[in-house]
């Protein structure tokens, strides 16, 4: 069974990239991909540029690979026996 000390270690390595909270109560994991930088003179959002897209891929396939189930349209959830790992990204919160 994953434990969650071992699914953050891998979140871990995109901390430039990606931010997360964690619900002990619920055994959750919100991880939120920073793709979001604000918006311009006309209000307009401005996507940022990933500082390592890469490793954020990884990280998305290890989810995937790794995950009992993975559902969702919109927001992703990873299901690790009794922990979840919701995946989204800034640009949804707009």
């Amino acid at each position: 069974m994953m434990k969650m000390e071992k699914i953050i270690e891998k979140l871990e390595t995109i901390k430039t990239d990606a931010y997360y909270y964690v619900d002990e109560d619920d055994n959750e994991i919100r991880l939120t991909i920073d793709d979001f930088e604000g918006f311009d003179e006309d209000w307009s959002e401005v996507e940022r540029e990933l500082e390592n897209h890469k490793a954020v891929e990884e990280v998305l396939e290890w989810l995937e690979e790794n995950a009992d189930e993975v559902e969702g349209d919109y927001y992703e959830y990873y299901h690790f026996g009794e922990i979840t790992v919701c995946v989204g990204y800034a640009s949804f919160d707009i």
